[in-house]
């Protein structure tokens, strides 16, 4: 495909041709179609080559469609002034044969000129969120006419604390406007802050979510058919109770999630010193690594997948034979998407390990998922090592009291004895006076035995 067969302004492409630009990248024969008929878009892209294009492309398409109007017509937010820059830079050079003005919003410029660019309508502003908003702010400030928004970086945002700007700057745009979002990763937080922008976007690059066209969906709702359970665990014996109730109930494939890499790590090596076939997933890893895993698991190479901080919305499996919540998903939500992944079987089931602090969240997934878990018994052997446990504690009890012999006894009995007596009188200051010969004494003592001799 080339870029005149799709039906961009005759501005932009002269913009491209000017640049050499002929042949869109995968990525924008996707994008710019779903853009043209007017949709919402949600894009799982990150650095993917095309990205800052498909912005510059489609601001400038749509400043030309809209020549006759003023003020913002496109507003972009990013989260670093590195990025800003650079996609105010795509923008001047693909805008060469359309009337354009741009400015950058961010921590680093001059502060009274960014102002000025806000409050004059420059057509298209490439902001960081928090200088934004306190222009806007500090100004009384709304957008009135944005026709085109662009969030780059959504889950980037959410790292570095920006969610709640965001939403903030949302309520000042009042005008309705087309929007395009892009992330990185999808976790429920992103997730979370994308359905408060967006309503029905087509889903791009999202492999088990969909492609081009297909809305965003909530969780589908949990089968009643799927066994559910939940073990109470005991305090600390959740690795143990793990260990012995995949003994008890073996799986072809069994995903286990944690709640964060530290928890995953430690499980890895445990499950390899004992010869068990696993392999892990979490959101540090590179495309490439994660690719790779995934496949050894889905393959069969792999009977136990490890997974932290990826939700498992975004695992594209399916016979998942168990999964078992070594944490308990405090979004019912997630819950869901967990319970999704199982297959149908008699042997399928989902499983949470329910330690003390993890009370609340059960309490929460069984009002939301209006079907209440079955709570399993504890395995045998955790059983067995339970009670071993007290008996030691019991024996450690009884080794740490003081022994008392007959000697220990005698002691006792003196104490009490002497404590029963009264104390003896000492004459010896009674005298009131010094002392000396005893026909020299003097004082109380010595007027009553003179009296009485």
């Amino acid at each position: 495909m080339k870029f005149d067969e799709l039906n961009l302004n005759p501005s932009v492409l002269k913009g491209l041709n000017d640049l050499g630009n002929t042949n869109p990248t995968s990525l924008q024969e996707t994008i710019i179609p779903a853009f043209l008929d007017g949709k919402n878009a949600f894009v799982k892209a990150g650095d993917i080559q095309g990205k800052v294009e498909v912005i510059s492309i489609t601001t400038v398409d749509t400043i030309s469609k809209n020549k006759d109007e003023k003020g913002t017509l496109v507003l972009v937010l990013t989260p670093n002034p590195k990025g800003a820059h650079h996609i105010v830079g795509q923008i001047s050079e693909l805008a060469k044969h359309e009337e354009v003005t741009t400015a950058t919003i961010d921590m680093d410029g001059d502060r009274e000129a960014q102002e000025k660019a806000v409050l004059n309508g420059t057509s298209v502003l490439v902001a960081n969120p928090g200088r934004l908003l306190d222009i806007m702010e500090d100004n009384l400030f709304i957008l009135r006419n944005v026709k085109f928004l662009v969030i780059d970086g959504l889950d980037e945002m959410i790292d570095i604390g920006l969610e709640e700007q965001l939403k903030k700057i949302k309520k000042r745009v009042m005008s309705e406007s087309q929007k395009l979002l892009f992330t990185n990763e999808l976790n429920n937080n992103v997730k979370s802050l994308a359905d408060n922008f967006l309503e029905s976007p087509a889903l791009i690059g999202f492999e088990n979510l969909g492609s081009n066209g297909q809305t965003l969906q909530g969780p589908p709702e949990v089968s009643k058919d799927l066994s559910q359970g939940y073990i109470n665990v005991p305090s600390r014996m959740k690795i143990t109770t793990l260990m012995a109730h995949i003994e008890k109930t073996p799986a072809d494939k069994c995903v286990i999630f944690t709640a964060s890499k530290r928890g995953t790590d430690r499980l890895y090596r445990i499950f390899r010193k004992n010869n068990m076939k696993v392999t892990s997933l979490h959101g540090k890893l590179s495309d490439e690594k994660r690719s790779q895993r995934f496949a050894n698991f889905a393959n069969g190479d792999v009977q136990f997948l490890l997974v932290s901080d990826i939700s498992a919305s975004e695992l594209n499996l399916d016979k998942v034979t168990q999964v078992i919540n070594y944490d308990v998903p405090n979004d019912p939500d997630e819950y869901k998407y967990r319970a999704n992944l199982v297959g149908a079987g008699k042997a399928s089931r989902i499983v949470s390990l329910v330690s003390k602090q993890d009370q609340s969240d059960i309490r929460e997934l069984k009002n939301e998922i209006g079907q209440s878990p079955e709570e399993l018994p504890l395995p045998e052997k955790v059983v067995e090592k339970l009670e071993e446990r007290k008996k030691k504690g019991k024996k450690q009890k009884r080794d740490s009291r003081p022994k008392r012999g007959s000697k220990g006894k005698k002691e006792k009995k003196e104490r009490s004895k002497n404590k029963m007596e009264l104390p003896r009188p000492s004459y010896e200051k009674l005298s009131g006076g010094r002392t000396g010969e005893a026909d020299e004494r003097t004082g109380v003592v010595e007027f009553f035995r003179k009296l009485f001799s």
